[in-house]
């Protein structure tokens, strides 16, 4: 860079900060990982500190913090191709053989068949925009 930039930028002072909460992002940014609400927060700022805060105002100080760091961390999705995944749910190795029986139980469920009842498209329920919303009989209790 040439000398007379560097000479330029070096006598400019340092920019203050825009928030009157930037010195105290770091104890804000650890009460909230203490899973302190943004409430209770402003009450210890108050307390503590001295510092009236709105609890929307420290909201947004927060969220836009993450934000920005959020933007410099690579995302997991771009990674993955940018669809998010759960992992597939299997039985957890326990000893106890009652967990082990109900977690068949929920399988067999899962591979149970949906009934043919459930499937058809039988009406449930019927409109009419002069009457009021009724329920049709089922066949098995007329």
């Amino acid at each position: 860079m040439d000398e007379k930039f560097q000479a330029i930028l070096d006598s400019l002072p340092p920019k203050p900060p825009r928030s009157r909460l930037e010195p105290y992002a770091d104890l804000i940014h650890e009460l909230r990982r203490r899973g302190r609400s943004y409430r209770e927060i402003t009450a210890i700022l108050a307390d503590r500190c001295g510092i009236r805060v709105g609890v929307h105002t420290l909201y947004n100080f927060v969220r836009v913090r993450t934000a920005a760091s959020k933007k410099t961390k690579p995302a997991k999705a771009a990674a993955s191709g940018g669809i998010l995944r759960s992992p597939p749910t299997a039985a957890p190795a326990v000893g106890d053989s009652r967990d082990g029986e109900v977690w068949q139980r929920i399988q067999a469920l899962k591979d149970r068949p949906v009934s043919a009842r459930a499937s058809s498209a039988e009406k449930v329920f019927h409109y009419d925009e002069n009457v009021p919303l009724t329920v049709n009989p089922k066949k098995d209790d007329v």
